[in-house]
């Protein structure tokens, strides 16, 4: 599997139901700033999607941030939660850095977490400062690590 990204329409996102989202990052400051990658499981397979211009009001289609945060209400609630450790919603909110964030749905976060770890733990070998680094080995390595786990799923 490549990390192939597709564009969706306004109309097609707003029929998008989130008990099927597996993956949806929020933009930070730096790095992805300007959208949300967001992972769809329908059957046994993840479609990808991305909009981005947020935050330069190039929104893709006419999706904003806001219409987002209203699709996926339970996203916004694990982001707005996100340094609370005794949360316990539909995802589960990894910092990248920067503001960025990678919500993953919990009931494949246990499958996930042993690929991301594995793939974070190579970014940051030979890194002489390994903890300022771990939020950007998320952020550099959660589409391999996904890739990963979708190949071995076959």
């Amino acid at each position: 599997m490549k990390f192939e990204i597709n564009r969706i329409k306004k109309e097609d996102f707003l029929k998008l139901k989130e008990e099927n989202i597996m993956f949806i990052t929020n933009p930070g400051r730096m790095g992805d700033e300007d959208g949300s990658t967001f992972i769809v499981k329908q059957d046994n397979e993840f479609i990808i999607y991305r909009i981005s211009g947020w935050l330069y009001g190039n929104e893709d289609d006419g999706i904003s941030l806001d219409d987002a945060l209203k699709q996926f209400p339970k996203w916004h609630d694990a982001w707005d939660n996100s340094n609370n450790e005794e949360y316990k919603g539909k995802y589960k909110y990894l910092y990248m850095g920067f503001g960025n964030g990678l919500s993953v749905d919990n009931s494949i976060f246990n499958e996930f977490k042993p690929y991301l770890d594995k793939k974070a733990l190579k970014y940051l070998e030979g890194k002489d400062d390994k903890e300022s680094l771990k939020y950007s080995a998320i952020f550099n390595t959660w589409k391999e690590a996904l890739i990963d786990m979708i190949n071995n799923r076959k």
